[in-house]
């Protein structure tokens, strides 16, 4: 028999259906390939050295980011090298947006799309039926007291980038790039300007903490930038129901775009001494079959066409395939260069400070664009 470990995170939507069709693997193969599971912290999802977990286990959930900086250490399986290459199209063909291609860099597939995901927005649709459209909308939503956007350190970096790609100003990390003055600071203000209206809370809090909060509470009906959890929409699910959907637009824009692209990707460990054993289970967690059934029904959110396409699927989610496709699909993938992952850590520490960018909002857009700069400093896009 074979033993595997794996590092999932935190979350049922992040660990129960990696127990699931690990118990789900284990009868298909007649006992032979056992797959146990221990979760990080969400926080540690974003930004832990993914080498450092693959020294200890054979499977790592990552976020994408970190893809170059895998390629770069070699601390993952190249899946294109492996029995597995022969699977990769389909899986591609069969991704919502791009996130099977997320987890490709320089020319290797190093890690499988198992969990899509990007920002979106959040409602509770018996108290409001129809979400805000634009920006403005949302700022006098907020004003009524009414908006509940997480905003912790985490959370309020993955906002900034969002705004800067849905003004046209994505961050493209090369050499010699600057961050947008005037589309950073109009997004800045943006979240000032919310915040001012809305519970201290939301500075403290992250996507789970707030739709926690949509769900138990009439309090907060719209939260406009988070990332998506089936698990809120289900029918059935503790609390109220929450309905998700597309972020809003600025004006002039004739819709939503640049919604960052969350989601996680199943990497095989290069340290493990059972590297086809986890390739085997990876295949299996990621495949139409798996997605669309006992990774879905055990909480998870698919990142394959098969569950997103499914009619059945999207009911037994209370729509939420459908009512999100569109923005996964016009979705912003973040830079994978070996130096975004550091760049990003430190963006985050930088946003933990809220008095800073509420209070003194010029002086920490200079020192993020100072940040930015020295990280791009001499990156090759990819």
């Amino acid at each position: 028999m074979t033993e595997l470990r794996g590092s999932s995170w935190d979350h049922e939507r992040g660990h129960a259906p990696m127990v699931a069709t690990a118990a789900e693997y284990e009868r298909i193969t007649g006992g032979e390939v056992r797959v146990g599971w221990e979760p990080r912290s969400l926080k540690d999802f974003g930004v832990a050295s993914v080498d450092d977990l693959a020294r200890h286990y054979d499977l790592v959930l990552i976020d994408h980011p970190h893809i170059g900086l895998i390629a770069q250490t070699g601390c993952a399986v190249a899946l294109d090298e492996t029995p597995a290459a022969g699977d990769l199209a389909a899986l591609a063909a069969g991704s919502p947006g791009r996130s099977h291609q997320s987890y490709r860099y320089g020319g290797h597939q190093w890690a499988l799309a198992v969990d899509a995901a990007c920002q979106v927005s959040a409602r509770r649709p018996d108290l409001l039926p129809e979400p805000p459209a634009h920006w403005n909308e949302v700022l006098e939503l907020s004003r009524r007291g009414r908006v509940l956007w997480p905003l912790c350190d985490v959370d309020s970096a993955a906002s900034l980038l969002t705004l800067l790609a849905g003004l046209g100003r994505p961050l493209t990390f090369t050499e010699g790039d600057a961050i947008d003055p005037g589309a950073a600071a109009r997004a800045l203000d943006l979240l000032r300007e919310v915040v001012s209206g809305s519970d201290p809370r939301c500075l403290s809090m992250n996507p789970i903490a707030a739709l926690d909060a949509l769900s138990s509470s009439d309090d907060y009906w719209y939260s406009p930038l988070l990332f998506g959890y089936i698990n809120y929409s289900r029918p059935g699910h503790r609390g109220r129901q929450v309905a998700f959907g597309d972020i809003p637009a600025f004006d002039g824009q004739s819709g939503p775009r640049g919604a960052l692209l969350g989601g996680a990707g199943l990497m095989v460990s290069a340290y493990s001494g059972n590297r086809d054993a986890a390739t085997g289970y990876a295949l299996h967690v990621a495949g139409g079959l798996t997605q669309r059934t006992s990774y879905l029904t055990a909480g998870g959110q698919p990142a394959h066409h098969a569950a997103w396409t499914d009619p059945a699927a999207d009911a037994w989610s209370g729509g939420f395939f459908s009512a999100t496709g569109p923005a996964i699909t016009a979705s912003w993938t973040r830079p994978r260069q070996p130096g975004f992952a550091g760049f990003q850590n430190e963006m985050i520490e930088l946003f933990g400070d809220h008095r800073r960018w509420l209070e003194e909002p010029g002086a920490f857009l200079g020192e993020l664009d100072t940040l930015y700069r020295r990280h791009a400093a001499g990156q090759v896009r990819r």
